[in-house]
């Protein structure tokens, strides 16, 4: 029990972090910070962050839960990050002539909501991705899952943002291709390697028992 909630605690807190990191990130200078909060406000990387969170659960059932939450966990930090940066301030209209600004609780919550909806819609389904990939007839399909998010995500950008974006952004969403295209073969000859070498332990046991 003591080992489970452990494996929570540092579960959500390893999703606090993704969530604070990315915009966090945003605001340092540097090609490589620029780079890391790119990749880290990705769609594929909550994805990725529901996918681990279903990896280390111990069911499917809390699989499912802790898709769930660990990405409503992200989205939290993400937001209220982005709000103590300074996002969702609007004219405060009680007093137009002053110039004051007030924080704008109906886009921050609404903004909440609605990826919280999307939380419920696919965390679950990421995260029972990631518990189906430790062991069973589906393992490899599901560990190809968040591999072929990226890839589809960042061939979207590519062809739809990239032009519109400076360089840097272009070549974080090519080499995060790329690596996600490494990945997937590298699973796959895994997965590979592995059923040969089953099927010729089987070999080698249905032998001995007919001898």
């Amino acid at each position: 029990m003591r080992t489970s909630l452990s494996t929570v605690t540092l579960t959500l807190a390893g999703c606090a972090i993704v969530g604070i990191s990315g915009p966090a990130l945003e605001s340092v200078g540097g090609h490589a910070s620029h780079a890391a909060s790119i990749a880290l406000v990705a769609g594929w990387m909550y994805a990725l962050v529901a996918f681990i969170a279903g990896l280390l659960a111990h069911s499917k059932k809390r699989a499912a839960i802790m898709g769930f939450v660990s990405l409503v966990v992200t989205v939290f930090a993400y937001y209220t990050t982005k709000a103590i940066q300074g996002d969702f301030r609007t004219p405060d209209f009680s007093r137009p002539s002053s110039g004051a600004l007030t924080f704008a609780w109906g886009d921050f919550l609404s903004m909440l909501a609605l990826w919280c909806v999307f939380a419920l819609l696919l965390g679950p389904l990421c995260g029972l991705a990631g518990q189906c990939a430790r062991t069973g007839p589906y393992r490899l399909p599901c560990q190809l899952v968040v591999p072929l998010v990226v890839i589809v995500e960042t061939s979207m950008r590519l062809s739809v943002e990239a032009g519109k974006q400076e360089a840097l952004v272009g070549t974080t969403w090519s080499v995060t291709r790329g690596l996600a295209v490494v990945v997937i073969l590298a699973l796959v000859c895994a997965a590979a390697v592995g059923t040969r070498r089953r099927r010729s332990s089987e070999a080698r046991q249905d032998s001995t028992t007919r001898s």
